[in-house]
């Protein structure tokens, strides 16, 4: 009973026509009867700038950065859990561990093995640079050859069909003439 139900159906209906017409004794006959001036007219003839909303000007949208709570696993859930999906509550230290504030004092030859194996790492990095420069070299060399047969086989092919429709075009005057005759 309390539903609404709307039902898609067509139906005729009738619309009542109405018309009034403008029969006007104020106006002499020569003229035109001419409606009322629409407002882009009158601020035309008046010289007067269309009005402006502030409020309708395009601003930035400036959003508060959201701060989201942290994921919260009830401790019933996370006994059931494997270990490797458990959350690791382990606790933001304040100060730095000793480990991580230590400065590492290199010996003399451990400084020497340590520029060399950088060295080593420029000159291998130096090294694939040109490689992948080289092969993209060739690679689009490789495009560009093919696409050149590509044209070429396109042009070949072109030339036999049009070849193939002159044949095919002989023959049937050549029928029609000996039917013709």
């Amino acid at each position: 009973m309390s539903d609404i139900v709307f039902l898609r159906a067509w139906t005729q209906v009738e619309v009542p026509q109405f018309y009034n017409p403008l029969t006007t004794s104020l106006q002499p006959r020569q003229r035109t009867w001419l409606g009322m001036k629409t407002v882009a007219e009158l601020r035309r003839e008046h010289n007067l700038s269309i009005p402006v909303n502030k409020d309708s000007f395009y601003k930035p949208i400036e959003r508060k950065a959201r701060k989201f709570n942290p994921l919260v696993i009830p401790k019933a859930l996370q006994a059931d859990l494997p270990f490797e999906s458990k959350p690791k509550n382990i606790p933001h230290r304040k100060r730095p561990l000793l480990e991580d504030r230590r400065a590492v004092v290199m010996e003399p030859h451990e400084r020497k093995v340590h520029a060399l194996v950088q060295h080593l790492q420029l000159i291998r990095n130096d090294k694939m640079k040109k490689r992948k420069l080289k092969e993209e070299q060739k690679r689009k060399e490789v495009e560009a050859q093919r696409a050149k047969d590509e044209q070429v086989l396109r042009k070949r092919r072109r030339e036999e069909r049009q070849e193939r429709y002159r044949e095919q075009d002989k023959l049937k005057k050549k029928i029609r003439r000996h039917v013709e005759a």
